[in-house]
């Protein structure tokens, strides 16, 4: 059991947080979530990355000195949406690499599909609780910004673990409880995690805590941009 365990939040960021996990059932919930990333806000969603400057920030984490992907073979973008950090792991990783992509949302993987255009990577259609892979078959996975839309992230981060192969990485991001990550939360219907909860859930599903990763230096010092850990299969 984790030695963080979660606590009601109050205050000004649980007031704003989104509570649409709590009002509806999950298999509700899930299609709730399933028709929002198909509709218009899916479709914005590489505009909105421009504007808040997340498409630019993504190669500040995989690149050489931050999640570094070369010697990985097989890779995993777990909830890909529009293909933003597939892009920056098709231009870093070794050549013969190959690139797996799944999301929820049909529309989204026409998104990705259609960004990226390339024979190296393979779109599909899965959920994150039950993926179509067997044991062990990624060198590296990205999962980011998709555990939010979990009301327990033990069955997501299972299912991840289950998949990396020993010793394999694990690139987690994930909305963070804090002010900004309320903010985050109402705009796109998801909950938050506290970062150290977080990290002792991850060690309990067999991931162990390498580092944290920020966008930026600013980042770091205003605690902003969310929970970015790299962790690897024990």
């Amino acid at each position: 059991m984790s030695s963080h365990p979660e606590t009601p939040r109050s205050g000004l960021g649980a007031a704003l947080e989104s509570k649409q996990q709590q009002q509806r059932s999950f298999s509700d919930y899930r299609r709730f979530i399933q028709n929002h990333y198909d509709g218009l806000p899916g479709a914005l969603t590489r505009f909105t990355g421009l504007v808040t400057g997340h498409e630019a920030l993504a190669g500040r984490l995989i690149r050489e000195s931050g999640f570094d992907v070369r010697g990985c073979k097989s890779i995993l973008d777990a909830g890909c949406g529009n293909g933003r950090y597939s892009w920056f792991l098709l231009r870093h990783a070794d050549a013969d690499a190959k690139l797996t992509a799944f999301d929820l949302s049909q529309q989204m993987l026409k998104r990705a599909h259609a960004r990226l255009k390339s024979e190296r990577v393979s779109h599909v259609a899965a959920d994150l609780t039950k993926l179509p892979y067997a044991d062990a078959s990624f060198d590296a996975v990205v999962c980011g910004w998709v555990l939010e839309h979990l009301p327990d992230p033990r069955p997501g981060l299972h299912e991840l673990a289950r998949v990396l192969r020993p010793g394999g990485k694990l690139l987690l991001l994930c909305t963070e409880d804090t002010l900004t990550g309320a903010m985050c939360s109402r705009m796109w219907h998801c909950r938050t995690y506290n970062r150290a909860n977080l990290k002792d859930v991850c060690k309990e599903c067999g991931l162990a805590f390498e580092r944290d990763l920020w966008f930026s230096r600013l980042h770091s010092w205003l605690r902003l941009g969310g929970i970015i850990i790299e962790l690897r299969r024990a």
